[in-house]
C-alpha cells in the first residue's frame, strides 16, 4: 500500500513539475481566489462587529415639552417599560441634558459662549429608549408617535447611526456580492487552467498509462496521480494564499484601525488563523480535483 500511494504521489509530482509554466499559471489563479475567498471571511467579520458596535450605541430620544412635569415623563416610562420590544430606558432631566451637552462641546468656543449669553438651560428633558433588536426601532417610533402622551412630546429622535448601519449592510452586501463574482470568475480560471495542466500531463504519460494497463493496473491507481496533481495545485496555492495574508494584514491592520478602532483585522485573523486556512485548503483542493476529474473523464481513455 505505501509502495503504491508512493508511486502515485511521485507520478503526480512529476506532473506539475513538467509542466512548470502552466502549473505556476494554475496555482496562481488559485491563489487568487483564495485571496478574495479570505478577504471575504475577514471583511465579514469587521461589518459585523462594526455593526454590532453601532447597534448598542444606537438609541431613541423622545424631547418633552418643556413644561411638562418630571412626574408625567417618569410615569411615562414607567408605561414604556412595559412594552416587550424595549431593553432599557434612561430618564435625562434638563440639568442633566445640559450637563452632556456642554461635556461634548466644551471645545467649542462659540457653543459656549452663546450659552453664556442665554443665561438659562435651553435643553428639555427626554428619554432615552433602547430596543431589544435594531428592526423594533421603526415599530417604536410609530407606537410613540400614536400614544395617548405625543401631545406632550417636542420631537422624537433616532440616532443617525441607523443610517450608518444601514449604508454599512447597503456596502456589506454590494462588497460581498461583487467578491463572489469575482471568485467564481477566478475559480472558473483556474479550472480551465488546472484542466490543461492536467491534459498535459495525461498527454506525456500516455505511453506509461498504457504500459500500467496491460499489466492489470486498476483504473484508479492510473487517475490517481492526476486527481492527487489537482489537490497539489489547491494545498500550494493555500499555503501561499497565508503566507502572502500575513504581511498583508499586519500592513493594512493600523490603517484600518485609524478609521475604526474597534475593527482589528489582525486580531479576527490570527484568532481564526486555521479557520480561514481549512477553509481555503478545503476551496482548492475542491477546485484542483475539480479540474483533474473533467481532464480524466475527456482525455484519459481507460
Amino acid at each position: 500500500m505505501f509502495v503504491i500511494l508512493k508511486r502515485i504521489f511521485r507520478t503526480a509530482w512529476q506532473g506539475l513539475v513538467r509542466n512548470s509554466w502552466l502549473s505556476i499559471a494554475c496555482i496562481t489563479m488559485l491563489t487568487i481566489s483564495l485571496m478574495i475567498l479570505g478577504a471575504i471571511l475577514i471583511f465579514n467579520n469587521v461589518t459585523n462587529n462594526l455593526i454590532s458596535i453601532l447597534e448598542e450605541k444606537m438609541d431613541i430620544s423622545i424631547y418633552f415639552n418643556r413644561d411638562v412635569p418630571e412626574e408625567d415623563i417618569l410615569k411615562i416610562r414607567d408605561e414604556l417599560i412595559g412594552n416587550e420590544k424595549i431593553a432599557k430606558i434612561e430618564y435625562i432631566s434638563q440639568e442633566e441634558a445640559l450637563a452632556i451637552f456642554e461635556e461634548k462641546s466644551k471645545y467649542n468656543q462659540t457653543i459656549k459662549k452663546a450659552l453664556e449669553e442665554l443665561g438659562e438651560n435651553p435643553l428639555a428633558a427626554y428619554l432615552s429608549i433602547k430596543a431589544k433588536d435594531s428592526v423594533y426601532y421603526t415599530e417604536i417610533i410609530d407606537e410613540i408617535n400614536n400614544s395617548s402622551f405625543k401631545n406632550k412630546l417636542m420631537t422624537v429622535n433616532l440616532a443617525e447611526n441607523q443610517r450608518v448601519i444601514e449604508r454599512i449592510n447597503a456596502l456589506s452586501k454590494g462588497i460581498k456580492f461583487g467578491s463572489f463574482f469575482m471568485i467564481i470568475v477566478a475559480a472558473i480560471l483556474s479550472i480551465l487552467i488546472s484542466f490543461n495542466t492536467i491534459r498535459m500531463a495525461i498527454y506525456s504519460l500516455r505511453g506509461e498509462i498504457e504500459i500500467m494497463k496491460l499489466v492489470g493496473a486498476s483504473n484508479w491507481f492510473v487517475r490517481g496521480p492526476f486527481l492527487l496533481e489537482g489537490a497539489m495545485y489547491g494545498l500550494i496555492a493555500c499555503c501561499i494564499a497565508m503566507l502572502l495574508f500575513m504581511p498583508l494584514v499586519t500592513w493594512l491592520n493600523p490603517k484600518i484601525e485609524s478609521f475604526i478602532a474597534e475593527a482589528s483585522i489582525s486580531s479576527y485573523f490570527w484568532s481564526h488563523f486555521w479557520y480561514i486556512f481549512g477553509i481555503q485548503a478545503l476551496f482548492g483542493v475542491a477546485l484542483g480535483i475539480i479540474a483533474g476529474f473533467l481532464a480524466i473523464n475527456k482525455y484519459l481513455k481507460i
